[in-house]
């Protein structure tokens, strides 16, 4: 009995977990289809607390839907490559284990917080949500203030960071006392 040619390409993608060099890459693509989608996963994963990391592309099939909303709608596999950051020294198949895991959080402030707070997680979210609130008032009271012609400009520019730098305090202190809903 021949494998169904998704399951080649499953058995194909789940054999590389991992892909940190362009010959391993090649080597993949060349057991998948030509015609099959291609997607990248915006938000690069990592390992939470993990002070030594290094990143690795993990490949993964997924459902790739088009036409959406149309009377032609149609799923097809799809291939999604991810970057994540796997734990450094490791082995490979630690570092595989890791690359392979769906439950990673983004690596980026502002997508975590987004992946925090999607799950309920409101304390962690909230945290990187004021993290990234401190970003803001930085770049506008700072950054930007520094290029403005007018002083006057340059002056509202620093009372709105400082505006934002009072919301982020507000949000880091509800982030230590805010109540989860009990699962």
């Amino acid at each position: 009995m021949t494998a169904l040619p998704h399951q080649a390409h499953a058995e194909a993608v789940a054999r590389t977990p991992m892909v940190d060099t362009v010959g391993a890459l090649r080597a993949l693509l060349e057991q998948l289809p030509d015609d099959m989608p291609l997607s990248l996963d915006d938000h690069h994963r990592a390992l939470p607390g993990e002070p030594d990391q290094v990143h690795t592309v993990h490949p993964s099939l997924v459902a790739m839907v088009s036409g959406l909303g149309t009377p032609d709608e149609s799923k097809q596999p799809g291939l999604m490559l991810t970057q994540v950051y796997v734990p450094f020294p490791a082995d490979e198949e630690e570092q595989a284990a890791v690359a392979t895991r769906d439950d990673l959080p983004a690596y980026g402030e502002l997508a975590r917080a987004a992946y925090y707070l999607e799950r309920g997680e409101l304390r962690a979210g909230l945290k990187d949500v004021a993290e990234v609130l401190e970003e803001l008032a930085h770049l506008v009271g700072e950054v930007a203030a520094d290029f403005t012609e007018h002083d006057e400009d340059g002056w509202q520019l620093r009372v709105e960071a400082k505006r934002i730098t009072h919301a982020a305090e507000r949000v880091g202190k509800l982030s230590d006392e805010v109540e989860e809903i009990a699962e």
